[in-house]
């Protein structure tokens, strides 16, 4: 993995050195659409996606703490159309560790699949992910 972002909010990894066309994510805090440092974390996946032909991410809430309703409202109709867009046809998602944030994550992606056909998955953890991630690249190159 080659990390290629970081800030408080986020480490984003690319794991194209193990796995194709994936990115880790690795997400954390409080996010609010007030805070830029929070608004870059979740704008760089938008343009790398789409540069390095991303179509799998792996994504680790394990200690997001919370996600505002209006960046919840900007991910729905900005984030995930926008990443679909570029590219992206799956997001693994690895639950947050506690209850506010296991109901930020399941706010967040409760529309996702039938708004834009993003595929949701939830893994238990890191290489459960990876397994379904290569299992996905598997079953499209055979299309």
């Amino acid at each position: 993995m080659i990390k290629v972002f970081e800030n408080e909010y986020a480490e984003l990894y690319d794991m194209s050195d193990e796995i194709p066309h994936v990115l880790f994510g690795y997400w954390r805090g409080f996010w609010q659409l007030t805070d830029a440092e929070s608004m870059r974390a979740l704008h760089f996946p938008l343009d790398y996606v789409k540069e390095k032909d991303i179509k799998i991410m792996l994504t680790d809430y394990k200690d997001l703490a919370v996600v505002s309703e209006s960046v919840n409202d900007w991910l729905a109709s900005y984030w995930f159309p926008t990443v679909v867009q570029n590219g992206l046809k799956a997001e693994i998602v690895i639950d947050a560790n506690d209850l506010i944030g296991q109901v930020s994550v399941d706010f967040m992606y409760e529309n996702v699949n039938v708004e834009t056909g993003l595929i949701t998955p939830k893994a238990l953890n890191l290489e459960e992910a990876k397994k379904m991630a290569r299992e996905l690249l598997d079953k499209w190159n055979k299309i």
